[in-house]
Protein backbone atom coordinates (compact mmCIF):
# COMPACT_ATOMS: atom_id res chain seq x y z
CA UNK A 1 0.00 0.00 0.00
CA UNK A 2 1.24 3.39 -1.17
CA UNK A 3 0.48 6.22 1.25
CA UNK A 4 0.82 9.53 0.83
CA UNK A 5 0.71 12.50 3.20
CA UNK A 6 0.33 16.32 2.70
CA UNK A 7 1.94 18.13 5.27
CA UNK A 8 4.34 15.21 6.13
CA UNK A 9 6.12 17.47 8.51
CA UNK A 10 4.00 19.28 10.60
CA UNK A 11 2.80 17.88 13.92
CA UNK A 12 -0.56 16.17 12.51
CA UNK A 13 1.60 15.15 9.60
CA UNK A 14 4.43 13.50 11.40
CA UNK A 15 2.21 11.98 14.10
CA UNK A 16 0.03 9.82 11.02
CA UNK A 17 3.51 8.48 9.61
CA UNK A 18 4.73 7.31 13.69
CA UNK A 19 1.27 5.76 13.89
CA UNK A 20 1.59 3.85 10.55
CA UNK A 21 4.92 3.15 10.65
CA UNK A 22 4.69 1.31 13.76
CA UNK A 23 0.99 0.14 12.90
CA UNK A 24 1.14 -0.72 9.22
CA UNK A 25 5.04 -1.47 8.49
CA UNK A 26 4.48 -2.96 5.22
CA UNK A 27 3.40 0.97 4.05
CA UNK A 28 5.25 2.85 1.42
CA UNK A 29 4.78 6.32 3.01
CA UNK A 30 5.72 9.40 1.23
CA UNK A 31 4.42 13.38 1.50
CA UNK A 32 5.75 16.63 0.61
CA UNK A 33 5.33 20.18 2.74
CA UNK A 34 6.32 23.44 2.38
CA UNK A 35 8.21 23.80 5.29
CA UNK A 36 6.87 27.26 6.52
CA UNK A 37 7.72 26.20 10.10
CA UNK A 38 10.87 26.15 11.68
CA UNK A 39 10.02 22.85 13.06
CA UNK A 40 9.40 21.21 9.94
CA UNK A 41 13.34 20.67 8.50
CA UNK A 42 14.06 18.74 12.25
CA UNK A 43 10.97 16.59 11.33
CA UNK A 44 11.84 16.08 7.79
CA UNK A 45 15.57 14.93 8.84
CA UNK A 46 14.04 12.83 11.85
CA UNK A 47 11.51 11.02 8.31
CA UNK A 48 14.19 10.57 6.56
CA UNK A 49 15.58 8.63 8.77
CA UNK A 50 12.93 6.12 8.90
CA UNK A 51 13.07 5.94 5.03
CA UNK A 52 10.28 8.05 4.87
CA UNK A 53 10.51 9.98 1.16
CA UNK A 54 9.74 13.70 1.95
CA UNK A 55 9.73 16.22 -1.23
CA UNK A 56 9.50 19.98 -1.04
CA UNK A 57 6.33 20.91 -2.53
CA UNK A 58 3.35 23.81 -1.51
CA UNK A 59 -0.13 22.18 -2.57
CA UNK A 60 -1.22 25.56 -3.64
CA UNK A 61 0.82 24.81 -6.82
CA UNK A 62 -0.61 22.58 -9.11
CA UNK A 63 2.70 22.32 -10.77
CA UNK A 64 4.28 21.01 -7.63
CA UNK A 65 2.33 17.85 -8.30
CA UNK A 66 3.38 16.95 -11.74
CA UNK A 67 6.09 14.76 -10.21
CA UNK A 68 4.96 12.82 -7.77
CA UNK A 69 4.27 9.28 -7.37
CA UNK A 70 1.11 7.23 -7.92
CA UNK A 71 -0.22 6.20 -4.88
CA UNK A 72 -2.97 4.45 -2.66
CA UNK A 73 -4.39 6.49 -0.73
CA UNK A 74 -3.65 10.29 0.38
CA UNK A 75 -4.20 11.86 3.47
CA UNK A 76 -4.41 15.38 3.57
CA UNK A 77 -2.58 17.46 6.74
CA UNK A 78 -2.22 20.15 5.24
CA UNK A 79 -2.32 23.31 7.29
CA UNK A 80 -1.41 27.24 7.14
CA UNK A 81 -0.43 28.23 10.96
CA UNK A 82 -1.86 31.66 9.94
CA UNK A 83 -5.52 32.13 11.08
CA UNK A 84 -5.51 35.24 8.77
CA UNK A 85 -5.50 33.33 5.54
CA UNK A 86 -7.41 30.46 6.44
CA UNK A 87 -9.83 30.86 3.21
CA UNK A 88 -8.00 30.65 0.62
CA UNK A 89 -5.80 27.75 1.98
CA UNK A 90 -8.69 25.76 2.19
CA UNK A 91 -10.08 26.01 -0.68
CA UNK A 92 -6.58 25.41 -2.38
CA UNK A 93 -6.26 22.14 -0.73
CA UNK A 94 -9.47 20.74 -0.95
CA UNK A 95 -8.89 21.26 -4.82
CA UNK A 96 -5.43 19.86 -4.80
CA UNK A 97 -6.21 16.44 -3.21
CA UNK A 98 -9.68 15.80 -4.84
CA UNK A 99 -7.92 16.04 -8.38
Amino acid sequence: MKLFITGICDFVGSSLVSWFHEHRPSFKISGIDDFARPGSEINRSHLRSRGITVQHADIRNASDFESLPAVDWVIDAAANPSVLSKGDYQKKSSEATEG
